[in-house]
């Protein structure tokens, strides 16, 4: 036994050395692919660069490159000096709904059951409201530099579209009647209104007050219901769809692309468990189930989902689309995912995931920054 160990000794070694070369190289192998895939993974995956805590829910994030502010439910608004330190907050109250920052990065306008100007200091310049009582439906900074604003009355389903200068100064406006309950309004930056009733009748309105179209959303055989219309910021591209058929039965939902004036551009054809519509610009989102972007001639650019997730809210900012997902569960604490999207590439290109009990919201801004809003704080997260 001896002699055959020592005549097939070389023999037993070189095999061995052999098999070990193997597995090293295997191994060796295996870890570069690990580290390769981490180091994309980490190139990918966004970090915490700093948190906020408030004393309600962020309805509103916005900012610039160098500074942001935030505004809660209750109507606390603050500065976030380049987005890294937190200012004294700003009373303001009024049970804000929506929180809008100018082009320019100098006005703030807060909408809620009255309309209010703010500079880029928090100083209050101006504050209007209706004589009967009345909310702010929607306002936006206008591509002419100055504010449209729709308030809706209390007493009925009438409204009113004001526009104002930077001033505070009238500068036009007309009444729009009550179209009963479940009529809808839409408020572009170039001022126009489009009113939608609930029998899927659209009116188009100029910012003189002039009807500029007036056009049905087809539903062949009354068989669709919850009808959603939204524009894109100009005015000249609408996106009208029902969000579910009458009877329950899964099936294509048609949504069609109109002008301002009711022509119809394209007609496109989303699952029934994608029953959201948003605007995003010069884009459009249909989400639910998965989340599809379009542009104004219909055009699908972007198409993104995660198994069993839902997409549940989106934000568009300097090129880059940010979706955040939900999973499909009935535990109290989700897990949500949030997906950054180069719309140039049509690629994902930053990536984060939690477990959160509150729901979230998530504002994309300036400097490729990604705001993630709680029950009583947010985060900003950067590549």
């Amino acid at each position: 036994m001896k002699k055959t160990v020592k005549s097939h000794g070389l023999r037993q070694i070189s095999l061995h050395n052999q098999r070990w070369l193997a597995a090293f190289i295997l191994v060796a192998a295996t870890l570069g692919a690990m580290t390769l895939w981490a180091l994309r993974g980490k190139e990918t995956t966004l970090h915490v660069a700093s948190q906020f805590k408030t004393n309600d829910y962020p309805i509103g994030i916005v900012g610039t490159q160098d500074q942001g502010y935030a505004l809660t439910a209750t109507g606390q608004i603050f500065a976030l000096r380049g987005w890294a330190s937190q200012s004294e907050g700003v009373e303001l109250g009024d049970n804000p709904t929506s929180f809008t920052l100018s082009t320019s990065g100098k006005y703030l306008l807060v909408a809620g059951q009255r309309l209010t100007l703010l500079d880029d200091a928090l100083h209050q310049k101006w504050s209007r409201q209706t004589t009967a009582p009345s909310v702010v439906e929607q306002a936006v900074f206008t591509v002419t530099g100055g504010v449209a604003v729709v308030y809706s009355f209390l007493k009925d389903q009438s409204r009113q579209f004001v526009m104002y200068d930077l001033a505070g100064k009238y500068q036009g406006g007309y009444m729009v009647p009550d179209f009963g309950r479940g009529s809808q309004i839409s408020l572009a930056r170039s001022g126009t209104l489009v009113v939608t009733l609930e029998s899927g009748t659209i009116y188009t309105v100029s910012p003189q007050g002039k009807v500029i179209a007036k056009f049905t959303v087809p539903n062949p055989g009354q068989k669709l219901a919850g009808l959603v219309t939204v524009v894109d910021d100009s005015g000249t591209r609408i996106l009208a769809g029902y969000g579910r058929s009458i009877s329950g039965t899964p099936g294509s939902l048609p949504r069609y692309l109109f002008d301002q004036t009711g022509k119809k551009i394209t007609q496109i054809s989303a699952p029934s468990d994608n029953p959201d519509l948003r605007a995003l610009g010069s884009d459009f989102l249909t989400f639910g189930r998965t989340a599809e972007i379009f542009d104004k001639d219909g055009k699908q650019l972007l198409s993104a989902s995660k198994l069993n997730f839902n997409a549940i809210d989106a934000s568009m900012s300097d090129g880059e689309c940010a979706l955040l997902f939900q999973e499909q569960s009935t535990s109290q604490t989700a897990v949500y995912f949030l997906g950054i999207y180069d719309m140039k590439t049509r690629t994902l290109v930053h990536q984060w995931s939690m477990a959160e009990s509150d729901e979230v919201r998530v504002f994309q801004l300036p400097g490729m920054r990604s705001a993630l809003a709680l029950g009583s704080g947010f985060s900003i997260l950067t590549p």
